[in-house]
């Protein structure tokens, strides 16, 4: 039985430079934009361009040192990292691809078949970011619609307001930009007979189902940028008729007194 684990420890690697160097150590290969090393006898590691790596069959020290140099090619690195573990194990004679129990028995164990699992694992790795991420945004803000439920309106600044939006924004848009790594990958399309060990886990793993549920919490943040806008115009128009008010109100005064 393989022991295969997930690690999702930054935004993004500086694949170019990594790559670079990984391949002039030997032993390594290039495919597609995955990185496949062999750290020791009969490990096998698959480093995404997207700040993830899958370790199969690879121990505790070895995984450790490789992780301390990927992440010095990493950009914006997690802490603490986002971490999946499943096993894996050939089929039994007579016997396909199936998942039970976070096991995985496969009739193909070749590098490309273990690859295809892999693609799966990584994207449901970095699916799990984005949900935290999602997670925290949601808590960070949610003083806002309760603010506006309980009180009418927002006890901020528009300044503090404007912060507010920019943040929501930001995250909203790193997420998006990043979101086209859960579409099928390349390396399914150039290899269909691996497409049923890819989908297969994909689907255990339910990443289209979550995928879909991270689309609808980044709708709910739209609504709350759109929220927050209407809640900013509205103040600032009340300002403005208040000057105009005040204004009104003094030149008549001054009409009187002349």
């Amino acid at each position: 039985m393989i022991k295969i684990r997930t690690v999702c420890f930054a935004e993004s690697l500086r694949f170019a430079d990594l790559s670079e160097q990984v391949l002039l150590q030997g032993d390594a290969a290039l495919m597609r934009d995955v990185l496949i090393a062999h750290p020791e006898e009969d490990g096998l590691v698959f480093i995404f361009d997207y700040g993830v790596c899958v370790f199969c069959n690879v121990g505790y020290d070895a995984e450790k040192r490789l992780l301390d140099t990927l992440l010095k090619y990493a950009q914006q690195p997690f802490e603490p990292f986002i971490e999946e573990e499943l096993s894996f194990q050939p089929a039994a004679e007579g016997k396909g691809f199936q998942i039970r129990n976070d096991l995985i028995e496969s009739d193909n164990t070749s590098e490309q078949a273990l690859l295809s699992l892999g693609h799966a694992l990584a994207q449901s790795t970095k699916l799990a970011f984005f949900e935290s991420s999602i997670e925290q945004m949601i808590e960070q803000t949610n003083y806002i619609p309760v603010s506006l439920a309980e009180r009418g309106k927002i006890a901020l600044s528009r300044h503090r307001l404007a912060k507010e939006r920019g943040r929501v924004y930001l995250e909203k848009s790193r997420i998006i930009l990043q979101f086209n790594l859960l579409d099928t990958p390349e390396f399914i399309w150039e290899y269909p007979e691996l497409e049923q060990y890819y989908l297969g886990l994909a689907r255990y793993l339910e990443i289209t189902p979550r995928a879909e549920m991270l689309k609808h919490r980044l709708e709910v943040i739209q609504e709350l940028l759109e929220m927050m806008a209407d809640e900013q115009k509205h103040n600032h128009s009340s300002l403005l008729e208040w000057i105009i008010i005040i204004l009104i109100a003094i030149e008549i005064v001054l009409f009187f007194v002349h």
